[in-house]
């Protein structure tokens, strides 16, 4: 007679193995996988840093000086991490020099808004380009984008972008608008998010050294 046991581990690992495959299939069909699975990882990310260990982890960052504001730069860069860089940041004002740390701080953000710009322009071109050629790309360019100035149109995105990549809304935003268009360089990009880093998180440090 054949045993009837059934190790608890195979199942979870068979239903696991089942779970991902089903959402891989699914993320074939659609038009645009490898947002969706972005997407994803980024609503992992924001799940995982509401986490209470996670958040005091990040909190106990804001005693190493110096280092602390690299790392407040770099988590200031992502939405799911602006407020810790922003609390990190305030943290350490009054025991830094602001200036310096600003810079430092802006190259933390520039070490993150580079690898995402990497990453999309380079991951997700062919799905940048498939977005340009749908009807809502169309839509949006008949109306709006074809109206106006090309000069125009472009410093107009590039405003947009840097208001974003300064601000502690999500980088990921405004990278992805300047990694869509063609003609913005690595460098001419590295001194865009550079100086509007620094200057977002300078604001920050000054507005925890006051309060």
């Amino acid at each position: 007679m054949k045993s009837q046991y059934h190790d608890p581990k195979a199942h979870q690992y068979s239903l696991g193995k089942r779970i991902v495959d089903a959402f891989w299939d699914l993320m074939v069909r659609v038009k645009y996988p490898k947002v969706g699975m972005l997407t994803l990882v980024v609503i992992f990310a924001y799940l995982t840093f509401r986490l209470e260990d996670v958040q005091s982890f990040f909190h106990s960052l804001g005693q190493l000086g110096y280092l602390s504001a690299f790392l407040g730069g770099m988590l200031f860069a992502f939405g799911f991490g602006a407020p810790f860089g922003v609390a990190i940041l305030a943290t350490i004002a009054d025991e830094v020099n602001i200036p310096v740390a600003g810079l430092v701080g802006g190259l933390g953000a520039l070490l993150s808004d580079y690898i995402l710009f990497k990453f999309i322009r380079g991951t997700f071109n062919d799905e940048i380009m498939r977005f340009k050629s749908s009807r809502t790309y169309s839509f949006v360019d008949g109306t709006l984008i074809r109206r106006l100035p090309p000069r125009v149109s472009f410093y107009l995105t590039l405003g947009v972008a840097g208001f974003v990549i300064a601000s502690p809304l999500p980088d990921e935003i405004g990278v992805a608008m300047l990694a869509g268009i063609a003609s913005v360089r690595e460098k001419t990009f590295a001194v865009m998010s550079l100086a509007l880093n620094t200057l977002g998180i300078l604001i920050v440090l000054a507005a925890g050294a006051v309060v």
